[in-house]
């Protein structure tokens, strides 16, 4: 990036402003080392220390240019090249006062150092090869996790796990050229067969492996993404008891006063771990009276066609209404939907005609009977498979999909070409640039915008 500088030593705050017990301040770079000699002293004799050693932590006073103790911390010193960076790095272990953290910050800064911008330290890590592009992007998504699965399948990433099936694929499309550019080059040496048939075969075996890592990137996500369930119901049927009953608060106010839920409220709840986020919405009207039910008919919609799970609720205490009627056919037209019938209120007696249900679950948030069925309904979206694949493979994000997808299309013109017997050398040349595509996504960027586009949603200190 054009406001990087890789010979500069930068220092940032990688914890947040804020009172804290503690905080960390990270200084990485060439004059590191230095800076740290000239402002640390032992906290004990209070003496210089004239030397730093690798992976060493020491007890110290950092003292400001006119001898004044600025806090007493421990320091931690990281030499080159096994760091985050791969460059000296020595982190600050001070007292979390703002104050504290902004002397520090100036100290450092007015010994050379220079305040990091957004990014900057993973920046460093991805141009002198720490990190491959997309591991610096899964460090930002762990960053950003919401959830333990989503943290987990980001930090297997940045462990490498979807460099290793990429570096799979460009190690299978160099064979691939070797194959092509033996025949080009040594036509009558037949140690190794040749026929656009087996090059074919080939490039369809490769074009699986692509597909393979986009469906299990699916896969994956829809497990760390979690699932959407929306609540469905006239008024007063108990949706807000459902609610309260499957996060297991009473997140949602509860009322015999018809209408209590206007606008749609979310919480999330887990099963094995896996994330399910339910929202609560307004009361479905067959005839709506005012302008905020119209509205809140119109959200409660909304979160039904954004949703992956809509839970239609009915009291089975009253017979069927005229609102009833309404949702069940607006669930009609809607496609691609799970939904789940629920005929709450199973304690109370039956009055409502169920032939116009289909499979429903009973249940009562007062005794709890039906919601383990219910759960289990949630459950079985997931199969094992899901979660072998999950525990395997990685995810992509866009920019590594938008690549994957260019690979699968220059895939398919190298096999239409084979098939309609193209000259060699055209083949090849297709090949290399996928080769250069598959490259893109995990190798060094040479497009500042793309770079700046990345490192800019890092966090400054990171």
């Amino acid at each position: 990036m054009s406001e990087y500088d890789v010979k500069d030593t930068i220092i940032a705050l990688s914890t947040p402003l804020a009172k804290s017990a503690l905080a960390v301040v990270r200084m990485t770079g060439k004059d590191a080392i230095n800076i740290a000699k000239k402002i640390c002293f032992n906290a004990i004799t209070d003496k210089k220390i004239e030397k730093f050693e690798n992976r060493k932590s020491y007890y110290v006073n950092v003292r400001d240019k006119n001898n004044v103790i600025i806090d007493e911390l421990v320091v931690l010193i990281m030499l080159s090249p096994n760091t985050f960076t791969s460059e000296d790095t020595v982190e600050f272990f001070p007292h979390g006062s703002i104050v504290i953290i902004e002397a520090l910050l100036e100290l450092a800064v007015s010994y050379g150092a220079r305040l990091a911008l957004k990014g900057e330290f993973t920046y460093r890590a991805y141009i002198n090869g720490r990190l491959s592009i997309s591991e610096a992007e899964a460090i930002h998504d762990v960053i950003e996790s919401e959830n333990r699965l989503m943290s987990e399948a980001s930090i297997y990433k940045m462990k490498g796990r979807l460099n290793r099936s990429i570096d799979t694929l460009k190690e299978y499309v160099k064979d691939i050229l070797i194959l092509v550019e033996g025949e080009i080059d040594f036509p009558e040496d037949d140690t190794v067969p040749f026929s656009y048939d087996i090059l074919i075969e080939n490039l369809k075996s490769l074009r699986g492996k692509i597909d393979s890592i986009l469906e299990n990137s699916k896969t994956v996500q829809k497990i760390i993404h979690g699932v959407k369930i929306a609540i469905l119901g006239k008024v007063n049927v108990g949706k807000s008891s459902i609610f309260n009953m499957l996060v297991e608060s009473n997140r949602a106010i509860v009322s015999n006063i018809a209408g209590t839920t206007r606008d749609f409220i979310h919480e999330v709840f887990y099963v094995d771990s896996i994330p399910f986020y339910i929202m609560d919405t307004a009361g479905f009207h067959a005839e709506a009276s005012n302008e905020i039910e119209i509205e809140g008919i119109k959200r409660s919609k909304e979160c039904a066609t954004e949703c992956d799970i809509i839970l239609a609720v009915f009291d089975k205490s009253t017979s069927i209404e005229k609102d009833d009627l309404f949702l069940i056919d607006y669930l009609a037209t809607l496609q691609n939907k799970n939904i789940i019938y629920v005929l709450n209120k199973s304690d109370s007696e039956n009055n409502f005609d169920t032939s116009k249900l289909q499979n429903f679950i009973s249940l009562s948030t007062k005794t709890l009977q039906g919601k383990s069925e219910m759960v289990n309904s949630f459950r079985a979206l997931f199969k094992q498979s899901d979660m072998e694949v999950f525990n395997k493979e990685s995810y992509v994000n866009l920019r590594e999909k938008g690549y994957l997808e260019l690979a699968i299309t220059i895939v398919d013109e190298c096999i239409k070409k084979s098939e309609d017997n193209y000259m060699l050398d055209n083949v090849a040349e297709d090949i290399r640039t996928l080769n250069n595509t598959l490259f893109n996504i995990n190798g060094k960027i040479d497009a500042n915008d793309v770079i700046d586009e990345i490192f800019s949603k890092f966090c400054i200190g990171k």
